[in-house]
């Protein structure tokens, strides 16, 4: 006999417990292992672009203070016509409401004449 046919009882289920939280454990552990691999790739990526960018700017620095310009001009753009878009879309809704108010104050009560002579 081994030494695990002695065991039973809440031991062996604790046991067999332990055995499945493992097996569990390193089955899920391959795709945390890809996403950790994928991670370091995009930080070295990140590094290797960091520096590639340090050395053009310290060679080029007029080129950079133009690019950086630009960027700010596309960045600016782009908040600019986001807001005309939202304001458009307030101004929109707020012409509705209008309307809508409009047009119930021009339709009058029919009940009101009910019993009257005119």
């Amino acid at each position: 006999m081994s030494k695990f046919s002695d065991i039973t009882g809440p031991a062996l289920e604790r046991a067999l417990e332990l055995v499945n939280n493992a097996g569990g454990g390193i089955k899920h552990g391959g795709s945390s292992a890809a996403e950790w691999l994928k991670t370091g790739a995009a930080i070295g990526a990140m590094k290797s672009g960091g520096r590639a960018v340090t050395r053009v700017a310290k060679r080029n620095p007029t080129a950079t203070v133009a690019v950086a310009a630009v960027g700010l001009g596309l960045l600016g753009y782009a908040l600019y016509r986001r807001n005309k878009r939202d304001n458009e879309a307030i101004e929109a809704k707020s012409r509705q409401i209008a309307q809508r108010r409009r047009h119930a104050a021009s339709v009058t009560d029919e009940t009101s004449d009910i019993g009257s002579d005119a």
